[in-house]
C-alpha cells in the first residue's frame, strides 16, 4: 500500500468519525439516536414505508431497524401496520407526535448541516461528491 493511499484511508475515516460524532450530538438534544433520526427523517420526507425499505435506505441491518422501530413506537412517534396482501411486510408511518417532533428536529438539523459546510465553496462540494462517487465505484466488489 502506498503512503498516499494509507493517508487517504485515514483522512476519510477521521472525517466520517467526526461527522458522525457531531451529528449524533446534535440529534441527541431531541432524545434520538442517529438511526432513530434516520427512520423519522425518511418517513417525514417520503411518507409511509415498508420496514425493509427503511433499513436499506438508512443503511442498517434488519435487527437494528426492528430495535429502532420498537423504540420509536414506544415513544409514540411511529405506527407499524402489517400489510393485508403480504403478512411478512410491515408499513411504518409517523404519528401526529412524530410529525410534531420532526417539525422541530428537521429544520434544526438542516441548519446544523448548513453550518458544518459554511466555509466550503459550492464547486468544492460538488467536486467532492463526484470524487467520492468515483471512489465508491472503484471499490465496489
Amino acid at each position: 500500500m502506498s503512503e498516499l493511499n494509507f493517508k487517504l484511508i485515514i483522512a476519510l475515516a477521521r472525517t466520517q468519525n467526526k461527522l458522525t460524532a457531531r451529528t449524533e450530538n446534535q440529534i441527541a438534544i431531541y432524545g434520538l439516536n442517529l438511526s432513530e433520526f434516520g427512520v423519522l427523517e425518511m418517513l417525514y420526507n417520503k411518507g409511509p414505508q415498508p420496514v425493509q425499505q427503511i433499513a436499506e435506505k438508512i443503511l442498517v441491518t434488519s435487527g437494528t431497524i426492528t430495535y429502532n422501530i420498537d423504540k420509536l413506537q414506544k415513544k409514540g412517534y411511529i405506527t407499524r401496520k402489517q400489510s393485508e396482501n403480504d403478512k411478512r411486510i410491515y408499513h411504518v408511518s409517523l404519528t401526529d407526535s412524530g410529525i410534531e417532533i420532526m417539525k422541530d428536529v428537521f429544520p434544526a438539523h438542516e441548519k446544523f448541516i448548513d453550518h458544518l459546510f459554511r466555509g466550503v465553496d459550492e464547486e468544492v462540494k460538488q467536486a467532492l461528491i463526484n470524487n467520492l462517487k468515483l471512489f465508491q465505484q472503484q471499490i465496489e466488489f
